[in-house]
């Protein structure tokens, strides 16, 4: 019964996680491809329009450079934390009662 309990619960948070990363992929593809302004060129640069004092021109431009970069994160971070919950539930395996039996009786 644990062992059952412990698969759906591990399965549960994967699924959630792989969800989380499948939404992240589509709203970043959404913000990087689909939008008004071409972000490839500014993303992973040390652009320095979006300091303090060009903010408030560039405003539009750095908020969806921010918003790349979470969603680079969310996606990274719920792609690793839903391997490591939906890996085990593939492999888990209940102990076979007449394997057991036959390995204490040699």
């Amino acid at each position: 019964m644990i062992f059952l309990l412990l698969r759906l619960f591990l399965c549960l948070i994967g699924v959630i996680f792989f969800t989380l990363f499948l939404i992240s992929l589509v709203y970043l593809i959404k913000i990087i491809y689909f939008s008004d302004t071409q972000l490839i060129p500014h993303l992973f640069n040390n652009y320095e329009k979006c300091n303090e004092e060009f903010a408030i021109t560039n405003k539009d431009l750095c908020e969806k450079i921010a918003t790349s970069y979470w969603m680079i994160v969310i996606l990274i971070a719920s792609l690793v934390i839903s391997f490591i919950t939906l890996f085990p539930v593939f492999l888990m395996r209940k102990k076979n009662d007449k394997h057991s039996t036959k390995s204490k009786k040699k």
